[in-house]
């Protein structure tokens, strides 16, 4: 297994690239959250602003897992962490941990002052996951 750290530059010069790679890690997926339209226009809007990561997990050159990150705030570098997912057959074995705190340590080299993640609240799996990488839990509806 390995993985690439997809900055804006990189994104944008590669951008039907990744999202062919992202369509491939949800094709036949019934997640709510597999919707490769709402993850372009996402993708597009994150990797215009100032600062953003993309995280991608590969086996065999086939994308398993992803999660992105950009920052929200670059007065004060606070940071949002957003979609992490990992593909259907892939779950259950650690790899969303992984690709998790790969990009928390990516983050961390922008010297951060807050690292907030967005989380469907009925989406009790990936909340544990984040308690564990050290994340307090906040349910704040607006």
């Amino acid at each position: 297994m390995n993985y690439k750290v997809i900055l804006k530059e990189d994104y944008l010069l590669n951008r039907d690239e990744y999202l062919k790679d992202i369509n491939y890690l949800y094709e036949n997926d019934d997640n709510k959250l597999a919707n490769i339209d709402e993850i372009e226009k996402h993708l597009d809007f994150i990797f215009g602003c100032s600062n953003s990561l993309l995280v991608m997990l590969f086996n065999d050159d086939k994308l398993i897992s992803m999660v992105n990150a950009y920052e929200y705030n670059n007065i004060y570098s606070e940071w949002c962490i957003f979609l992490l997912f990992t593909k259907k057959d892939y779950r259950n074995q650690g790899l969303g941990y992984k690709t998790l705190k790969i990009i928390i340590d990516e983050i961390k080299k922008y010297n951060p002052t807050k690292i907030i993640s967005g989380i469907e609240e009925d989406n009790i799996a990936s909340i544990k996951l984040h308690k564990k990488v050290g994340f307090v839990y906040n349910l704040k509806v607006v």
